[in-house]
């Protein structure tokens, strides 16, 4: 399973081609965008967290609690010492090892692509239950308006797969889009290539409004 090829490895490789990226001082757009939906003082959760490069970011701009999960052991480690105000651990987005209604806000961060297809209503569910009511869900990704997969280049065997991940979530009664930006893979400026489309999503959970009650008999 594709699960166990970043355990075993290949999250440790992602990280250290992607150093550069982690380790720029030029807070991303989507953290920027998560930024205005976070109070202070709110639990956060990112899921491929990486290093804890954006959980660090977030908390620059707004006083918050991180927490955040990778299966890269070695971004866990580095992360850890480089950015001590956070909670990390090694874990993957099918099984979050946190209490129902644990965070505010739970960040799918440049992940759901690589998620066994086995897996990907399992990591929905999972990051649904681990999210409080009226709490925000935001999630970086590839944007395709057409769901399609892609041979993953680092790894044989491996496959990415491009889809509307917001609309995915939006589709559930007690999810609300609440704001979307595009842009590309390589920058902050519009994509027209839709491979290389990426999109930050805020989603808000609202159940006390996603079911409204009929009159009797309707």
């Amino acid at each position: 399973m594709q699960k166990s090829v970043f355990l075993d490895g290949e999250g440790d490789q992602y990280l250290r081609r992607n150093l550069s990226k982690l380790n720029a001082e030029t807070v991303s757009a989507d953290v920027r965008l998560f930024a205005r939906y976070l109070k202070p003082g709110a639990r956060v959760l990112e899921i491929g967290c990486a290093n804890g490069v954006k959980l660090s970011q977030l908390q620059s701009l707004v006083p918050c609690e991180g927490w955040g999960i990778d299966p890269s052991a070695e971004a866990i480690r580095t992360g850890s010492a480089q950015f001590p105000k956070l909670h990390l651990g090694v874990g993957t987005a099918d099984h979050l090892d946190f209490a129902d209604a644990s965070f505010d806000f739970v960040i799918f961060g440049f992940c759901l692509y690589l998620v066994d297809r086995s897996l990907l209503t399992r990591a929905m569910a999972e990051a649904d239950r681990v999210l409080r009511d009226r709490g925000f869900l935001g999630i970086t990704d590839f944007d395709a308006r057409v769901p399609c997969k892609r041979r993953y280049s680092h790894h044989a065997g491996v496959w990415s797969y491009k889809l509307d991940y917001g609309g995915l979530f939006a589709s559930l009664p007690h999810f609300v889009l609440v704001e979307k930006i595009s842009y590309s893979h390589q920058g902050d400026t519009f994509a027209f290539d839709p491979q290389e489309r990426v999109a930050s999503w805020v989603l808000a959970k609202d159940h006390g409004n996603a079911y409204p009650e009929t009159p009797p008999g309707s």
